[in-house]
Parts: structure tokens; sequence; C-alpha cells
């Protein structure tokens, strides 16, 4: 069983935690996420609107960006780009101010598990 793929990035997209079960669906070991920047999983084609919607996540009054999940592109260590569920939530300290984004993947239920590489 797959360890369960969690990561935390901070209000600028730079990743704070890394889970094993990210590796599992990576590639990238958590010496080689953390610090880096959100761009490491995000296929080129699609960064500016991963930014744009990040940014708007981190202006999320209610840390709630979606009462479901997204089937989003990702990129592998590997340069192929495969297809996740995501669920996003906008983490706040107690005086309302934004720490970050904790984001939970896994395994696209659809029909194909991969995308053709970029």
């Amino acid at each position: 069983m797959t360890n369960s793929a969690v990561i935390f990035a901070n209000p600028s997209g730079v990743i704070d935690y890394w889970s094993s079960g990210m590796t599992d669906l990576f590639g990238f070991e958590a010496d080689e996420a953390v610090g880096a920047t959100l761009d490491l999983i995000v296929p080129p084609d699609y960064r500016e609107r991963h930014w744009i919607g990040f940014d708007a996540a981190m202006k999320s009054t209610d840390g709630v960006v979606d009462h479901g999940s997204f089937n989003v592109p990702a990129l592998h260590k590997t340069g192929r780009t495969v297809r996740l569920e995501v669920h996003l939530n906008v983490i706040h300290d107690t005086r309302g101010q934004v720490l970050g984004a904790l984001s939970a993947f896994s395994p696209d239920q659809g029909p194909s598990d991969s995308i053709e590489p970029l």
C-alpha cells in the first residue's frame, strides 16, 4: 500500500514538507523537493495557470478552495506528465494569516493515468 502523498507549500510556493507517498508518486526524494518551488511537479505548459490559481488560493478567506478534488497534470521526475487527483486546503494560523497550502495527491481514477511526455 502506498503511503499518504501529502505536501505542504508556503505562500510563496516553496515546498516545506514532502511525504514518502509523494516520493512514491513523483519519484523525487524529500531532500530534492523541500526548498524547491512547486514548479518541481507542475508541467511547464501548466505553470502560468497554476501560479494564477495558487496565488488566488493563498488569498482565500475560508481555507476551502473546493469541496471535492481536482484532476491535475503533474510532472514526474522522469519528465513524464501524469494525471493525479489532488485535494487542496489553505491553512491559516489563529490570527487568520495564511501559512500555506496542504495538498493530498492520489492516482487519477480515470481510464488512463498518464499523458504523453511534454
